[in-house]
């Protein structure tokens, strides 16, 4: 006999009693409080010290799992990939540039070029495919803890997250995207993917599907491992065998300082010999290194741009749709910048996977990505009124009914706009540098000192040496901006960078902009 306690049965009767209608509700609303109670506050969990490797967490020495247990794990994600998607979800914080001012030096110091690399492969599970880690180093750690089958097991659906619509092919073009997560010990990493098509095995080529490679990182630099990817690419058409050999040779390696590189040697396969590849980590200044915005104004014109641009640094939740992870990817990281010396606090997804768009109905606001294919399935009921939704083929916005505009100068904002058209203009046909993003950043940067470059003189410190800011008498100091900049005094995103001052902080307005 199978005992019940009370609690249980109380909630099988409620269940009952839910209509249909009320069920699917009621679920929404659970996840809803989920992701809002995920983000509250800006605090991080604290991580005691061990010196045993904690749960989830890559080690170096890590065995590889058994092929029993890697096919029960695989057939648990293949079951229920919300399940553990919906678990990363609730690990997602905000993201931290490590280069970023505000940043604590101990993120600063050398770190390793990346922490983690895999293959994903596909593999057919009844009649679906199933996507699955085929290779990785260092080998994963799997343990029976939850969480950590959630962090590893994740990965794959990151990597295809457009699992829905992917079909063996003869040729396909290559992508490289990215997604951002936070690990067990509250550090935000990225996980950078080249999507490829492996080397046809007949004559003429035979359908296949596409194999991606991520690498698990703290650096943010994506022109760096774009450039990784193509070497990987490469070598593995001669033999998987050779481009395994460089990543782990690679993996050894601390990340370069902007501007410098390292050396990797290897044994290459098609020739048989010792041979060096340089890795130069790019730089067009630290905030800009890994972004390219020029591509964004292209892509989006001028007047879509300053569009997001205003309604970033008012806090509006800012939904992203393109056709292809590349563009979504390169578009939201680049656009994320333009808010220095501020940082966004919500949640941030870059790509978000068909089986969690319920993330979309977070109370808080966010920034998310998703592919077209998959706008249909949103539940635009549940989006919220202050929700701007960018469609990034079409160079458009879409703002949700009782949208409450921004009050924004009028003259200044046509003014950028005009700034960035001509801008846009004289670039058009102009082969791509690093140089066009640094002017771009550097139009939004001078706005930023325009409107917010007094924070210092309105800014005291108690005692403790905790700060704080006279709301009033800011932003009354902003002239024809002082409407907007009460408006953005009230958000997370400038609280927080007013919480991290201290009684040493210089006025970043008062630095030089190249260098961020």
């Amino acid at each position: 006999m199978r005992f019940r306690s009370k609690g249980t049965k109380l909630k099988e009767e409620k269940k009952k009693n839910l209509s249909g209608t009320d069920q699917t509700e009621q679920k929404r609303k659970n996840r809803i409080s989920v992701l809002y109670n995920s983000m509250r506050g800006s605090k991080r969990r604290e991580v005691k010290e061990s010196n045993e490797t904690e749960p989830g967490k890559l080690s170096s020495t890590s065995e590889a799992p058994d092929a029993k247990t890697l096919r029960l794990l695989e057939e648990k994600m293949c079951q229920d990939p919300k399940k553990l998607l919906a678990d990363r979800v609730r690990e997602l914080r905000k993201v931290k540039d490590p280069d970023s001012p505000q940043t604590p030096t101990d993120v600063r110091e050398d770190f390793p070029l990346f922490e983690f690399v895999c293959e994903v492969s596909l593999r057919r599970k009844s009649e679906n495919f199933c996507p699955y880690i085929s290779w990785s180093h260092p080998p994963l750690r799997v343990l029976e803890d939850d969480k950590t089958a959630s962090i590893t097991l994740s990965i794959p659906q990151f990597c295809f997250p457009d699992m829905d619509i992917v079909e063996s092919v003869k040729k396909m073009k290559t992508e490289t995207y990215c997604f951002v997560f936070t690990d067990l010990q509250a550090q935000n990493k990225f996980g950078y993917c080249r999507r490829f098509l492996p080397a046809a095995k007949s004559n003429p080529p035979e359908k296949r599907f596409p194999v991606v490679y991520c690498m698990v990182t703290k650096l943010r630099s994506f022109e760096t491992f774009s450039k990784i990817f193509d070497h990987v690419v490469h070598l593995r058409d001669f033999s998987s065998a050779g481009a395994y050999s460089f990543l782990k040779a690679l993996i050894e390696q601390n990340a370069p300082k902007p501007g410098k590189s390292v050396t990797v040697k290897y044994i290459n396969p098609k020739i048989g010999n010792l041979v060096d590849i340089h890795i130069e980590r790019v730089t067009a200044g630290k905030r800009f290194e890994h972004v390219d915005l020029a591509y964004v104004l292209v892509k989006l014109g001028s007047k879509l741009l300053v569009e997001i641009f205003i309604n970033l640094l008012a806090e509006r939740k800012l939904l992203f749709i393109a056709e292809n992870l590349s563009d979504l990817t390169t578009i939201i990281h680049s656009i994320m910048q333009l808010l220095y010396p501020l940082q966004w606090q919500g949640i941030y997804i870059p790509v978000l996977p068909q089986e969690i768009l319920d993330a979309t109905s977070s109370p808080v606001p966010f920034v998310i990505g998703i592919l077209k294919q998959h706008a249909k399935e949103l539940d635009e009921d549940a989006l919220d009124e202050e929700c701007l939704m960018v469609y990034i083929s079409e160079k458009r916005y879409e703002k949700r009914p009782n949208f409450t505009d921004i009050p924004f100068n009028k003259k200044f904002r046509k003014k950028l706009t005009l700034d960035l058209k001509l801008y846009k203009a004289k670039i058009a046909k102009a082969e791509r540098t690093s140089d066009q993003t640094v002017e771009i950043g550097d139009m939004f940067y001078e706005f930023m000192r325009t409107c917010i470059g007094h924070y210092a003189d309105h800014v005291t410190f108690d005692e403790n040496g905790e700060s704080d800011i006279d709301l009033t008498s800011f932003s009354d100091s902003a002239g024809v901006h002082s409407e907007f900049v009460w408006q953005l005094s009230k958000t997370q995103v400038f609280s927080s960078f007013v919480q991290g001052l201290t009684p040493e902080s210089k006025n970043i307005f008062d630095e030089t902009s190249d260098n961020g």
